[in-house]
């Protein structure tokens, strides 16, 4: 059994994905109350935690979780937004690589949108990528478009 932590989960849809294909999430992080509210409903056996990740100790799941996965919030990064990416408040990747660092799975699963490929922000995605090989992990990243992967939208 895969064990994972699901970061900024919204209401669940990538951990009831997951859980579909035998991934089990045993730990569900997000701010939002209702959308917390419903992770509680379709994740009855994992810990919910409504709460902001700065807030979080995840140490304790350390070698307990085989994958981290997350979609931190894309605001700072849309091509419809500011585009003010590390120097948006709402930039939680830092955040996100922290969590990797503290707790050490085999794996992790982030998306976001394509404006983070993009002008400066391209920049900005290749020093976390650098951060994440220093932990050691390889990454490969790729846009890719829901729509090809049976969701009713072009997203």
């Amino acid at each position: 059994m895969l064990r994972a932590i699901d970061l900024f989960a919204g209401a669940g849809g990538l951990s009831l994905g997951l859980s579909r294909v035998g991934i089990t999430p045993v730990c569900a992080v997000e701010i939002d109350a209702l959308a917390a509210a419903s992770l509680k409903v379709h994740l009855p056996d994992a810990d919910v935690l409504c709460a902001d990740i700065q807030n979080v100790n995840f140490l304790g799941y350390r070698g307990k979780v085989e994958l981290i996965c997350g979609g931190p919030p894309c605001q700072p990064f849309s091509s419809g937004g500011l585009r003010n990416a590390w120097d948006d408040k709402r930039d939680m990747l830092p955040w996100f690589v922290k969590v990797v660092e503290t707790v050490r799975p085999d794996a992790f699963l982030m998306e976001n949108v394509p404006g983070l490929a993009v002008g400066n922000r391209g920049e900005y995605l290749g020093n976390i990528i650098v951060e994440f090989g220093a932990l050691g992990y390889s990454v490969t990243w790729k846009i890719l478009n829901a729509a090809d992967y049976g969701v009713p939208q072009g997203r």
